[in-house]
């Protein structure tokens, strides 16, 4: 009996130990539901050398529920510049440092924050992005 007891609890700790693996970490199953992006409707000649920092912030489905968005795993994603002409007004970096183009043409640039939402389950399930959007202007 103190044999098959062993063996009992032996194979309770194995599943209990696959079942926190399955799990994965705490932010598992922590779903980015929404983005902002700070600042709103930016006017590069009221910043420095024409430099705006933007800032994704996220609302998620478990605490802490307002947070910034690093795009790190499981929220992947970037930056980009959304405009026909984007590349002669304004560049932006993974960091969500945006500057106007020395120089370069005068216009408005639509910003875009774009990360997995980590909303995706299953076999072969496919993945759910957020997505927000902001303007550049550059003088």
């Amino acid at each position: 009996m103190t044999k098959y007891g062993t063996v009992l609890a032996t194979l309770l700790l194995v599943a209990l130990a696959l079942q926190a693996l399955g799990c994965g970490s705490s932010n598992s199953n922590r779903i980015l539901q929404s983005m902002t992006i700070t600042p709103a409707n930016a006017d590069a000649q009221n910043f420095a050398n024409g430099q705006v920092q933007f800032t994704a912030t996220g609302t998620f489905s478990k605490a802490p529920s307002r947070q910034q968005v690093t795009f790190q795993p499981p929220y992947t994603g970037g930056w980009s510049l959304m405009a026909t002409n984007s590349a002669s007004i304004a560049t932006i970096n993974q960091n969500g440092m945006a500057q106007c183009v020395p120089g370069g043409a005068a216009g408005t640039v639509t910003v875009q924050a774009m990360a997995s939402a980590n909303a995706a389950t299953g076999t072969g399930a496919t993945g759910v992005a957020r997505t927000a959007t902001t303007t550049l202007t550059c003088p």
